[in-house]
């Protein structure tokens, strides 16, 4: 064997005979037999592997790493390392079983002979491999009767496992033998995921990391999509926008300090790209949240508990180690398992294209909330619904929803959600939801929390979601970046079934929308321009163009004009926001000034520039709470709506 192959090396016929001759010239301990069925978050990290090692795999996917080197698992997977050597098993689906088989090798005078005539020959128990069995079931089975006789402590059924070794070593060079398997290739997207993972502070390239595989950028961007359903680079960014929220909340670290310990060129870029993902500057995001690290642990396993030298003594290797024998698990989570298990095989597929719906101009709606008769609640069964990923089937009447970032449009419908992701404080439903579990911000949520609220139907806002919660329950996608309000609600109503309630809603937003235009107009306020600032803080403001929260309602509803430096600089080139430097403030300044607050932002009272600024000599300041210019649902819209125009009037007297 060349000393240059690795798991996905392809054997020749004379490194098989070579391997077998030696396998028949060493004195081989069977040393433990281990069996395990774990789940994603028990997975097995970087475990130092203390003997040489036979390892099979079997579940729906995953990926094993060994010594850095990731293989995706797709059913079955058999591998073989060498002491010392890392390894991790990473289930990525529910669950994964395996079974280990850790030898030793102790050559004999005979061996010693042979195998310094054929030196160059490289140990067979040194050598790194992995292939898909042709056989997987008499690998699966086999292993299963090893390690059955080797839970008793009895001569004859240790005897029994141990010269089934050797019927095993036998079947695995039957298979190398007759080349029909498939050799593991290594995973290269998830070499890069791991790699930026570990690297996430450092300037990392793309294109770098490509060249170092061997790979062009196009392959590895393509690749990596599909496998992680995200770009290498928006990766990256989540990964060091998911550490710098560990960091501000549990560190003193100045923003500028963060955004360089996370990778981040410097601090205006980081705070851009924070603002953009989780509407709120870093600064914000400290304030409100509380100090709680376990709420921010970034997706990574931990080492496997072993002593300083990662290594345990042979003769105490039985029993220590890994978790491992599959008596050690409860009940319940066998059955959860199998639980999971049938969840997946009855989960519903996507298929079509969403047809578009059809809709008046974008709107909100009151906050009347309508309900549903008795006779229509004992309505059962389930409908087809299309959907952007497909047809869908729901209930009929769903009773037990979850739904993520758009609750109001969930209460606005009739519809009491019994779980929700962040809901603010000042947002517009929150009394409609004060009974519904808080599952906190939307990309953390466990899946094992929004499985135990039991529900029949979950509405959730990225396409990541839906094939991570179709598994606990119909799982609809609401693009509602890419949709109208109108179009929105619409979509919701069908889905939900309450067509009649959409559609009032939307008459209901259209008619109070055309009111408060009327007023405002009456009130000379085509003649004004209007800023939407949010906090204010380092001698910088958020300025709001006109796609999200507030900016949408007074720009894009209401139709009032934006000052010319919020025009050119934000709303003219599509961004949602900018962070400007105070010197610059009044170039962004309109005759009104419309804040979004939140608790511990900068009090600019006493500041000179802000005092300067003609909104703010004229009192023509209004002040609204974050949560509810955070979130975009009718209910939220309607309230903005209404105060907006109630404090701009007062204002303007």
């Amino acid at each position: 064997m060349n000393t240059s192959r690795g798991i996905d090396t392809f054997f020749s016929k004379e490194d098989i005979v070579n391997s077998i001759k030696q396998w028949n010239l060493a004195s081989v301990s069977l040393i433990d037999i281990r069996h395990n069925l774990i789940f994603s978050k028990e997975s097995l990290s970087r475990y130092r592997l203390p003997a040489n090692m036979f390892l099979y795999t079997s579940g729906i996917s995953g990926e094993v790493i060994v010594n850095h080197h990731s293989y995706q698992l797709e059913r079955f997977g058999l591998f073989h390392a060498e002491k010392g050597a890392e390894l991790s098993i990473l289930p990525s689906k529910d669950w994964l079983e395996y079974y280990m088989i850790f030898y030793d090798r102790k050559n004999t005078l005979s061996y010693h002979k042979k195998y310094v005539q054929h030196h160059e020959l490289i140990s067979p128990f040194q050598q790194p491999y992995g292939f898909i069995p042709e056989n997987p079931l008499f690998f699966a089975e086999h292993m299963r009767k090893m390690y059955e006789a080797w839970k008793h402590p009895l001569p004859l059924e240790l005897f029994y496992a141990k010269s089934s070794f050797y019927q095993f070593i036998y079947e695995v060079h039957k298979e190398l033998e007759r080349g029909k398997f498939k050799t593991m290739q290594p995973n290269l997207p998830a070499i890069i995921k791991r790699y930026m993972e570990e690297h996430y502070d450092e300037a990392l390239s793309i294109h770098t990391l490509a060249a170092s595989l061997n790979i062009s950028d196009s392959h590895l961007r393509r690749n990596f999509k599909e496998q992680f359903r995200e770009s290498p680079q928006g990766y990256l960014v989540n990964v060091r926008l998911l550490q710098a929220k560990k960091l501000l909340v549990n560190t003193d670290f100045s923003i500028r300090s963060v955004a360089a310990a996370c990778g981040f060129s410097d601090e205006f870029n980081f705070s851009k790209v924070f603002m953009k993902n989780f509407g709120l500057s870093p600064k914000n995001y400290r304030a409100k949240t509380p100090n709680q690290l376990s709420d921010f642990i970034m997706d990574t396993l931990p080492s496997f508990p072993y002593n300083e030298k990662s290594q345990v003594r042979i003769d105490k290797l039985k029993g220590e180690g890994a978790n491992f024998m599959l008596k050690n698990f409860k009940s319940k989570t066998i059955m959860a398992a199998a639980m999971a298990f049938m969840l997946l095989l009855s989960a519903c597929a996507p298929a079509t294209n969403t047809s578009e719906a059809t809709s008046q101009p974008s709107s909100s709606v009151s906050s009347q909330v309508s309900e549903k008769t008795e006779s229509d609640i004992e309505q059962t069964g389930t409908r087809v619904v299309s959907t952007s990923t497909g047809e869908v089937e729901v209930p009929v009447n769903p009773q037990r929803v979850v739904v993520q970032y758009l609750m109001g449009d969930v209460v606005a419908l009739g519809i009491t959600p019994v779980g929700v992701s962040d809901v603010y404080d000042g947002a517009a439903f929150s009394d409609l939801v004060a009974d519904s579990v808080s599952l906190g911000w939307f990309p953390e949520w466990e899946e094992e929390s929004v499985m135990k609220l039991d529900p029949d139907l979950i509405l959730v806002i990225g396409d990541e979601n839906v094939e991570k919660y179709n598994k606990i329950a119909p799982t609809i996608l609401i693009p509602y970046d890419t949709m109208t309000q109108s179009e929105r609600i619409t979509f919701m109503g069908d889905v939900l079934n309450r067509q009649e309630e959409a559609a009032k809603l939307l008459s209901d937003y259209a008619s109070g929308l055309e009111e408060a235009k009327t007023k405002l107009l009456q009130a000379g306020f085509d003649q004004y321009t209007i800023s939407v600032f949010e906090g204010g803080a380092d001698a910088k403001m958020s300025v709001k163009g006109n796609q999200y929260g507030t900016g949408s309602i007074v720009y894009k509803e209401l139709g009032i004009a934006a000052p010319e430096g919020v025009k050119t600089n934000i709303i003219d080139k599509d961004s949602g926001g900018e962070q400007v430097s105070f010197e610059v403030l009044a170039q962004y300044s309109g005759d009104f000034i419309i804040r979004n607050t939140y608790e511990g932002m900068a009090d600019l009272s006493e500041d000179a520039i802000w005092n300067s600024l003609p909104a703010v000599i004229n009192n023509r300041v209004i002040e609204i709470e974050f949560g509810l210019s955070y979130y975009p649902d009718i209910l939220s819209a309607t309230a903005q709506l209404n105060y907006i125009t109630e404090s701009l009037l007062s204002a303007a007297k």
